[in-house]
């Protein structure tokens, strides 16, 4: 009888830690999920900002050549320096580079969310390893303490 008992615990045992291992591999494999989705939001990020860079760039030129447009065409006007004018392209230069600005804000906050999303996958990571580890130990503490 104590030998049925014994290779009954046994394989109550290799179960649980079977199951325990199996639990663990899983998690992992989480974390490790997690870990590429942090690493993609991250590019993501940089991507982002990069596009961003250049478009404002972009933006910018196209701005410029606006603004020499309408001076090329004052000048062929015969108003070329008038305080009036000056003052027209000025408010005109402001709000198109107020444009520009307003861009680099969105471009800026859609890669700080990509940043705080790859911050929380990470989190996600650490957290689903420890839950590893956790599952793992509690698992085989229950275990042995079957044999008692």
């Amino acid at each position: 009888m104590a030998y049925a008992t014994a290779v009954i615990m046994g394989l109550n045992f290799a179960s649980n830690f079977l199951k325990s291992e199996q639990e663990r591999q899983y998690y992992e494999a989480q974390a490790d999920i997690e870990l590429q989705n942090a690493e993609i939001l991250r590019k993501n990020a940089y991507m982002t900002r990069a596009i961003g860079s250049r478009n404002e760039d972009v933006s910018r030129a196209q701005n410029r050549a606006y603004l020499a447009g309408n001076m090329a065409i004052a000048g062929e006007a015969g108003i070329g320096e008038s305080p009036t004018l000056l003052s027209a392209i000025s408010s005109s230069a402001m709000a198109l580079e107020q444009n520009v600005l307003n861009d680099r804000y969105k471009v800026e906050s859609q890669a700080e969310n990509y940043l705080y999303q790859a911050r929380v996958a990470e989190e996600n990571a650490r957290q689903l390893k420890q839950k590893s580890d956790n599952s793992f130990a509690s698992s085989m503490l229950s275990s042995v303490s079957g044999f008692f």
